[in-house]
């Protein structure tokens, strides 16, 4: 056994204080032992916990966990404290210290050790956050709360007083009370106390796993946890040590109670509050100790406990009477007291076992010797039954109404022992006489005795061991005393009673103390003494009465479920099942009296049908069978009846033989005319019977028949009294009610035997079930059943005036609700009819009758339990109309197992439904107000309602709009959609006011203000199950208002006034942090949306309160670790960053409230190391080893913070060891293609976090970029990108074949249900996995009724569901992933530009792109998006990387993958392809120009006239003619999709491809393609055309189109065959050359038409007659120097546009007079031209005339422009976007300021040279 602490139980202080590690407190041990999902206990920190042999020594021996001060302890908390980093333990020793003053103190005043001490002092440091938030409301929460209620003054005062803020004080005031040292002291004290009290519930609940196995809750826990946390017992004797030890832990607790808490601590801060407390400790201590001393006898079994421990519980006993003298003096001492007295009754009745007694005693009587042997029992000890009888004796004296049972089960045994002793003492007398006699006859001579024990000798009646007892003069043991003890606990059914009263008290239920286990083994204490006693009280009213309380508590209908897990030997009703005697005793007899005595045995039968625990063994059927075939009839003879005989008269058994049948139910005589008399219940002459008694007519009949089907004919007649007579009377109400009830049960039993895996007794389908049994012989030939007759009887009693016989109304309406649920699996569509066309429900036309029962101020116990029954039946008819959606509509049967098992569903109209669900929603919205009205006899009613209505409101919202596409009017769960809008209308309309929040908010106050307690499981549960289903639909309320685009700002008001609850909730349990922290995240995301600045969360929580909140969230599920607590932390974190909450993100990311920040200097005011955004990087750094799912919650904050906060890129510049972690872990990942073939959610999830590292990656780069040199961080990243490069692009995830063929067989399966109607909505939150696109749990109880849904080998439906969502997750992962590495690719080539690992991955990438984008992609628009993507990075890498030099090689790949995505392109300029194609075109382009940037394009010259020449004359084919051709036909049709941007790429595409190397030498190739698709005409005709096909007036087509003639007439070929088709004659008969020939046109009008024709005319005729004339020559010369001599106001324009400033006489010297390269390069072309056509001209002046243009005045302004340089920087003039980024790019030359400068200076030199030439000659 460990004598220390060690490290489990208690780890380093240093790791502690620093935050490292949480300290397991005993309260978060208790919590994980209680928590119902199970979830906790399994958690690794627990199972460690356990794993301690010091913990498995406190819980052998709980007094050391917090013994008196010793050396050895003293020495371990030097130890402890004095090995401490100062640096760790929170930046500072102070912490240290102070947590080692404080244990000092507590070790002090509350007399423990040191090591016990500094434990507590470590959790308070802890839980220092979780304190502040459960600490007193401040002034500012108390006015929003007070506002949030709707309250005037004077409500709002007391509304306050309920919440202990009627003085609330300012929050710095509250703050600096909870940080001072006396303050601190009171938590030390009170938390010590709480420690105290969970540690003995966890050594409860912990010893319940030690003696059964098992936990004692209903906690569904796959491991065994007994050996897990190594506790299973060898042998039941390793038990036994376990009772001194807790003995001796009531004994201490019990001491100091009369000490009293003066003998501890005489502190002056010892308040009654104190006192109190310290009394409830120490009383849950003994309630504690007494559970396990119970549950440690009865793990013994049939052995008696040992003698010392019977001897030192009843001295306990002697000495506090049964506990008797304990008064509910206190609030919180009145829920311990009856505990105390009912576990001190059964610890009592365990140690005497009168049944194990009684058969001892009679084997005794039998074998004395032999009894001695085998038992080792108290009664064999005169001092141990001296002290239990005067134990016993002393509480009889004082009317000790708990130890009743006890006095009554010692009567019992102390009668026995007196008649054996009697009998024995008789017997020896006889003997002796007899033996005198004997010797007196013989003579004195003495016989020898041959056996000393013989039978019937002298000396085999030896004094047994308890002689002494009853010989013991000190108080009388007689059977005076027996008789009179006795009669007084007997007394008008007096010990019944507090049975009765006790196992009621025990539950399960919301009121029950104990724990499910210890309630039946308490209840099965009581049912022995009720066995033991029968003999000597028989069978009467009271032991039956409280026989059917210990039964059926915690039993009723509501109570029955499938997740009861008790076993047979542990459930009392499995218990009284198995025995016989009890069988025997009370059912039996119960049977023979029935129906003659009615409630008895419908009682117990009821409540014995409703055991769970007996598997498929026969008594499991036994109750039924019995009901299906009842042997006997006891009831009343007639008066009349006498035709009977009289039979075994000799036997004197009062039998009889009927000589005629009696009618048991028959017409009366005025029915008998209208019905068919029906003899099935008639018992036959020849029927043997007996009278049961000695007056009167009361016969026992053997008339065997069914008891189902006669109940169901006897409900049937009562609804028609006066028609029918009957033998065995009508049933009174409550009698009506206790059958229906008892069908509602046995149904109810059959349907979950039904749901248990491999049942085979289930009755429901079955050819004779229960209904089908129960409507034999209803109204023959009527079409009656059982369901009609209850439903009648429901309608008949709604009608009934609720006066004095209320309570009989209410039972038999509560018991029809219960009917109506327990058919609703099985005729579904009967009941919804029913509530369709019943009153019950609220109609357009009428008001139901639910609203007038339930209408009254008070709520009784009668009506609440009615109401309480309404609501669960309304629940789960909005779950049937949900899992019903598929039947319903595909008309699918039920997979039961006969082939005449019908759908359910048929001919159910959805109308039907939407009308019920819309009166369910109505009656619940009313019920759900009034809770706050109405006066309840308890507060559990109106929290146990909440929890029972709130889901209806909850679930009729999320099953409308979670799934299916909300914007159509059919889906699956359109019925429900009339009930979701009034839901939601009622609370988020502006008109809502705070009467419907009130009930929200008292729940938030009742959870908030709730006492703690070890005990009462149940309702503990309760209460967090109502705040939990509450919080939940709070937050659907948002995200529905959210997700339909409906302002919610009403609900928000009240939320954000009430956040300072919702905030300190989390504190109160950490069951209730994940769905508080869900509301206030949609309370954020709400608020955020609005278009002013959102309400601040930290301004309603104060600093304080939020810094606290922080605090507590930011230890992320510590010590548990859920990983569904860690997701949703981490989730709210990045909700506050994304929203605008500026304050709290602030807090999150410096660990600083705003005044703290604001109060340090700017220099020191960095991030906290506990702020929650270095707990994230320090999380980064260690990537790999956190999962999956937090590191993804993770990521999304760290980039949230990085996107919406930038300013935390100095932070991230500060510290870059994260991204040593993130790269770490991309680097070790393997390729996707091979992880999705064995685990494809993982291949999703490691996409995912790739996306977000690369995100995180790239903005790092980016704010590296603007501040500093970024290099180095890139260089590094450069070679972790493997990943990204086999996987970054190609989304190769998408299964196209699966999708196909699931929608095509599921909708061949379900008809009229298609796939996409399961199909998520953004309402709720999703993950990647098994359910992230399509709602696989909905589609679960859908389509559950389906055996194709599962498969035979699990292949089914739901197989291919979770793989389509995993594969879709998996996409959706991968597209992220894109745009992520898209984001980092991009910012890597702009901070390495010239790096050539980076362009050769870019060239990768962008290859990559194109080829990827050659694949089919799926159907959903994402992808459409996503092959668009592509392309723009594809272009965008591509411009990127041919800025650099480029090898050919891979220009060439690049370029055959571009000609492969775009021949795939069907219809490149139709409406949904031609912004891709556009791109695509925009790509080639500058792939094309590649080929004039190389270094190696010499080399490769000759290369390309095979491979690269061929792939442009294809792009010239498919891309440039046809695609000019495409575009000029959509043009004329006025086709909005086509934009002048095209034919420019087009154009674009033409000149790369023409000034490719080599390229002349196939221009008859050239020629052809054109020729092909006749693209000269297509041109020309688009020119003629373009005045009409203007574009807002201006003929930018025009333009466009001659400057395409251009481009092809580079071609000295092409330039000929253009020629021959009279080009230029086309040209000038265009309307726009028209208007040129009568317009002035220049660069510097107003009109867009004149411009363009400028344009035109200097950019597009002037180069193409200049082409022409250079392929030609002399033969189109004289052609074109007439189309010159056509223009002789332009070639005069041309000049006047050089004329100096000031140098003409008719200008203005007042207009600036400019220049412009368009201008330049017009002088230019026409002075090349009529230079060229002087030379052609020398030689023939007859055919080319002359061309009148000044060329000597222009080559003197030439002259003049070029002199002076300065005034041509002024006057040049930029046109266009282009000219004006050249004017500001440095030039080549120095003598230029800029490109555009140079560019003009280029071009006037040429014209200069041009011009000197001809002036020369």
């Amino acid at each position: 056994m460990a004598s220390v602490a060690d490290d489990i139980y208690f780890p380093s202080l240093a790791d502690c204080l620093s935050g490292e590690r949480v300290l397991l407190s005993w309260k978060l041990i208790a919590t994980a032992l209680s928590d119902h999902s199970g979830q906790r206990i399994t958690s690794p920190a627990v199972v460690e916990f356990f794993s301690s042999a010091y913990v498995h020594s406190l819980l052998n021996n709980p007094a050391t966990a917090f013994e008196s001060p010793n050396e050895a302890t003293k020495t371990l908390f030097n130890k402890k404290t004095g090995t401490t980093n100062p640096s760790s333990a929170s930046g500072s020793q102070s912490d240290t210290e102070l947590v080692k003053k404080d244990a000092e103190w507590l070790s002090k005043n509350a007399k423990i050790n040191l090591v016990a001490a500094l434990r507590v002092a470590v959790v308070e440091y802890q839980s220092r956050p979780a304190l502040h938030l459960k600490g007193p409301l401040s002034s500012q929460d108390a006015k929003n709360l007070q506002e949030a209620a709707g309250l005037n003054n004077g409500q709002g005062s007391a509304f306050l007083s309920d919440l202990g803020a009627s003085a609330a004080l300012d929050a710095e005031e509250i703050w600096t009370e909870f940080e001072k040292d006396d303050t601190r002291r009171r938590r030390l004290f009170n938390i010590y106390l709480v420690e105290r009290r969970y540690f003995m519930m966890a050594a409860d609940y912990a010893n319940s796993i030690k003696l059964y196995g098992r936990l004692p809750t209903f906690a569904k826990v796959e491991v065994n946890l007994a050996q897990a946390f190594a506790m299973k017992l060898s042998a039941k004797d390793d038990a036994e040590p376990l009772l001194p030890a807790y003995l001796q832990v009531l004994t201490d607790a019990m001491s100091r109670i009369e000490a009293g808490l003066k003998s501890v601590t005489d502190e002056k801060w010892v308040t009654d509050e104190v006192e109190f407390d310290w009394l409830q400790t120490l009383l849950t201590e003994a309630v504690h100790a007494l559970s396990v001393i119970f549950q440690v006898v009865d793990s013994l079994g049939d052995e008696f406990a040992p003698s010392g421990s019977v001897q030192q519980w009843f001295s306990l006993m002697t000495a506090y009477n049964f506990f008797d003298a304990i008064q509910p003096i206190h609030e919180s001492i009145v829920p311990l007291v009856m505990p105390l007295k009912t576990l001190s009754a059964a610890v009592s009745l365990i140690m005497l076992k009168p049944a194990k007694a009684l058969t001892y005693l009679s084997d005794r009587e039998e074998d004395m010797a032999q009894a001695d042997s085998i038992h080792d029992t108290y009664l064999i000890s005169s001092d141990v039954l001296e002290q239990v009888h005067q134990s016993i004796i002393g509480a009889a004296e004082a009317d000790c109404e708990s130890a009743t049972p006890v006095v009554f089960a010692w009567t019992i045994l102390l009668h026995r022992m007196n008649v054996s002793y009697q009998a024995r003492s008789e017997k020896r007398d006889n003997l002796l006489q007899q033996n005198a006699r004997e010797t007196f006859e013989t003579g004195g001579v003495v016989r020898s005795v041959a056996r000393r024990n013989s039978a019937g000798s002298i000396f085999s009646i030896e004094s047994s061991k308890f002689d002494s007892f009853l010989e013991n003069s000190t108080s009388s043991k007689d059977l005076v005393v027996v008789e009179q003890l006795a009669s007084m606990v007997t007394s008008h059914g007096r010990v019944f009673d507090v049975m009765a009263n006790m196992a009621l008290m025990l539950g399960p239920s919301d009121e029950g103390s104990a724990t499910p286990l210890l309630s039946s083994r308490v209840k099965n204490v009581f049912l022995e003494l009720l066995k033991v006693s029968y003999p000597l009280v028989g069978y009467q009213s009271e032991p039956v009465s409280s026989l059917s309380s210990v039964l059926s508590a915690g039993r009723s209908y509501w109570d029955l479920s499938c997740h009861e897990n008790l076993t047979k030997t542990q459930d009392v009703l499995a218990s009284f099942l198995n025995d016989d005697l009890a069988l025997e005793f009370y059912f039996q007899q119960a049977l023979d009296r029935y129906p003659y005595e009615f409630l008895p045995f419908v009682s117990l039968c009821k409540t014995l049908a409703s055991a769970t625990s007996l598997g498929e063994s026969e008594q499991s059927e036994m109750i039924v069978n019995l009901l299906r075939n009842t042997p006997t009839l006891t009831f009343t003879l007639p008066d009349y009846f006498q035709e009977y005989e009289l039979v075994q008269e000799d036997e004197n058994t009062n039998s009889f033989c009927l000589l005629e049948d009696i009618p048991l139910i028959s017409l009366s005589p005025s029915w008998r005319g209208r019905r068919i008399e029906d003899d099935a219940y008639r018992i036959p002459a020849g029927t043997y019977g007996r009278f049961i008694t000695d007056s009167g007519r009361v016969v026992l009949m053997e008339y065997r028949h069914s008891t189902l089907s006669l109940l169901g004919r006897r409900l049937d007649i009562n609804l028609m009294k006066e028609g029918y007579q009957s033998e065995l009377g009508m049933l009174q109400p409550y009698e009506t009610a206790e059958v229906i009830s008892l069908f509602a049960t046995l149904i109810r039993m059959d349907y979950l035997k039904t749901k248990v895996e491999g049942s085979s007794t289930a009755l429901v389908h079955a050819e004779g079930d229960i209904l089908q049994e129960a409507k034999k012989h209803i109204d023959v030939g009527g079409g009656r059943d059982l369901v009609t007759v209850v439903c009648e009887t429901m309608d008949y009693y709604m009608q009934v005036e609720l006066a004095a016989d209320e309570e009989d109304v209410l039972a038999i309406l509560n018991s029809c609700i219960q009917f109506l649920d327990a058919i609703l699996p099985i005729y579904p569509s009967r009941v919804w009819s029913y509530l369709a066309r019943c009153e019950l429900l609220n109609t357009d036309s009428r008001a139901g009758k639910l609203t007038k029962i339930t209408g009254s101020l008070d709520m009784v116990s009668g009506r609440y339990e009615f109401l309480s029954s309404c609501l669960r039946l309304f629940s789960n008819l909005i779950d049937t109309s949900m899992t019903s959606a598929v039947q319903r509509r595909s008309g699918i049967q039920v997979g039961g197992r006969k082939k005449s098992d019908a759908n359910p569903w048929l001919g159910t109209a959805d109308k039907v439904l939407s009308t019920v669900s819309f009166s369910i929603a109505q009656a619940s919205v009313d019920i759900f107000e009034n809770t706050s009205t109405w006066r309840f006899a308890s507060d559990t009613y109106r929290s146990s309602l909440l929890r029972h209505v709130v889901p209806i409101l909850h679930k009729t919202i999320l099953y409308s709009y979670s799934m299916g596409d909300s914007t159509i009017q059919e889906n699956l769960t359109s019925c429900l959609r009339r009930a979701a809008n009034y839901v939601i209308d009622c609370f988020i309309s502006p008109a809502t006011g705070s009467l419907r929040f009130q009930p929200l908010l008292s729940s938030f106050i009742t959870a908030f203000t709730s006492q703690q307690s070890t005990l009462y499981p149940r309702r503990h549960q309760m209460v967090q199950t109502q705040l939990s289903s509450v919080l939940e639909f709070s937050t659907t309320l948002l995200r529905v208002a959210n997700y339909l685009d409906k302002s919610s700002s009403m609900v928000e008001t009240y939320l954000f006034k009430s956040s300072t609850l919702l905030a300190r909730l989390c504190a109160v349990s950490d069951r209730l942090r994940k769905p508080t922290t869900c509301l206030l995240e949609s309370l954020v995301v709400n608020a955020g949306k609005a278009s002013g600045e959102p309400p601040s969360l930290l301004g309603y929580l104060g600093p304080q309160i939020s810094k606290s909140f922080l605090q507590l969230l930011s230890t992320l599920g510590k010590p548990f670790e859920l990983a569904g607590d860690v997701k949703t932390a981490w989730r709210f974190f990045s909700t506050i960053l994304r929203n605008r909450q500026q304050w709290m993100s602030n807090c999150l990311l410096t660990g600083q409230t705003p005044r703290e920040a604001m109060s340090k200097d700017k220099k020191k005011a960095e991030m906290s190391s506990n702020s929650v955004f270095a707990k994230a990087l320090a999380k980064l750094a260690k990537l790999k080893d956190i999962p999956s799912g937090e590191a993804l919650m993770v990521l999304d904050f760290v980039a949230s913070a990085q996107n919406f906060w930038p300013w935390t890129v100095f932070t991230l510049q500060k510290d870059t060891t994260y991204l040593a972690g993130l790269r770490a872990y991309v680097r070790d990942l393997k390729p996707s293609h091979l992880v999705v073939k064995t685990d494809a959610a993982r291949a999703s999830v490691e996409a995912r976090l790739a996306a977000y590292i690369a995100e995180t990656f790239a903005m790092q780069l980016y704010h590296s970029r603007h501040l500093g040199d970024p290099s180095k961080l890139a260089k590094d990243l450069v070679g972790d990108l493997d990943y990204y490069l086999r996987d970054g692009v190609e989304v190769g995830g998408y299964n196209k074949s699966l999708h196909n063929n699931f929608a095509k067989n599921f909708s061949n399966k379900y008809a009229g249900c298609p796939v996409d109607a399961f199909k998520r909505t953004l309402l709720e939150p999703r993950e990647l996995g098994k359910s992230y696109y399509y709602d696989l749990e909905r589609a679960d109880e859908m389509l559950r009724f389906d055996p194709g849904w599962i498969g035979r080998k699990d292949n089914g439906f739901k197989t291919e569901m979770e793989l389509a969502n995993t594969n879709l997750s998996l996409v959706d992962a991968q597209i992220a992933l894109f745009h992520a590495w898209e984001f980092l690719l991009v910012e890597l080539s702009t901070c390495l530009p010239k790096d050539a690992i980076v362009t050769k991955q870019m060239l990768q990438v962008s290859q990559q792109c194109l080829n990827a984008n050659q694949g089919i992609p799926g159907p959903e628009s994402i992808f459409l998006k996503l092959v668009d993507a592509r392309a723009n990075l594809a272009l965008v890498l591509i411009q990127r990387s041919v800025q650099s030099s480029v090898p050919i090689k891979d220009v060439d790949r690049l370029l055959e993958a571009l000609v492969g995505t775009m021949n795939g392109v069907e219809d490149p300029f139709g409406r949904e392809s031609i912004v891709y194609y556009r791109t695509l075109l925009k790509a080639l382009f500058v792939t094309l120009r590649a080929y004039h940037v190389s270094e190696e394009k010499a080399d490769a010259q000759d290369g390309m006239a095979v491979s690269v020449i061929q792939t442009i004359l294809n792009i010239l084919d498919r891309v440039v003619g046809r695609g000019f051709r495409g575009l000029v036909s959509l043009i004329h049709e006025n086709e909005a999709t086509v934009a002048p941007e095209d034919l420019g790429l087009l154009t674009a595409i033409l000149q790369a491809c023409l000034s490719v190397p080599t390229m002349d030498q196939s221009q008859t190739q050239i020629l052809n393609i054109m020729a092909e698709h006749q693209v000269v005409h297509a041109a020309t005709s688009l020119y003629s055309w373009a005045d009409r096909l203007a574009d807002q007036g201006d003929p930018i087509y025009g333009e466009l189109s001659i400057l395409f003639l251009h481009e092809l007439s580079a071609l000295p070929l092409v330039a000929e065959q253009m020629a021959c088709d009279g080009i230029l004659g086309n040209i000038l008969s265009a309307n726009l050359t028209k208007f040129m020939l009568k317009s002035n046109i220049s660069p510097f009008f107003d009109s867009a038409v004149a411009q363009r024709c400028y344009g035109i005319w200097a950019k597009g005729i002037l180069p193409l007659m200049l082409n022409m004339l250079t392929s030609l020559g002399a033969t189109v010369a004289p052609e074109v120097a007439y189309v010159l001599n056509q223009f002789p106001h332009l070639l005069e324009a041309s000049v006047d546009r050089f004329e100096a400033p000031g140098a003409s006489r008719t200008q203005s010297r007042k207009s600036p007079h400019y220049l412009t390269l368009l201008a330049i390069s017009e002088a230019h072309s026409l002075a090349l031209l009529t230079r060229v056509l002087e030379a052609l001209r020398a030689n023939n002046n007859r055919d080319i005339p002359a061309v009148e243009w000044d060329a000597a005045g222009l080559l003197e302004n030439v002259d003049f422009w070029l002199s002076t340089t300065k005034l041509l920087k002024e006057r040049l003039m930029p046109l266009g976007q282009r000219e004006i980024d050249w004017r500001g790019m440095k030039a080549s030359v120095p003598a230029c300021d800029s490109l555009l400068e140079e560019k003009a200076v280029f071009q006037l030199d040429a014209i200069r040279d041009v011009l000197s030439e001809v002036s020369d000659s």
